[in-house]
């Protein structure tokens, strides 16, 4: 894994390659979905959100 820095003006001349009309259209099961089979994802399960703590603005 690489990890690379980028400057401000270097993110702001990025082209955007997110489809928002695929992503919007997503299911809350296709995202939870794609979430358990990312590797990458640290999707919390039930027994990690029961131990969640609200917390005041």
């Amino acid at each position: 894994m690489c990890i690379k820095k980028y400057t401000e003006e270097e993110l702001n001349k990025l082209k955007d390659k997110t489809d928002y009309e695929t992503v919007g259209n997503l299911t809350e099961e296709e995202i939870e979905e794609g979430s358990k089979n990312d590797p990458d994802s640290l999707t919390p399960t039930d027994v990690n959100l029961k131990k969640f703590k609200k917390v005041r603005k």
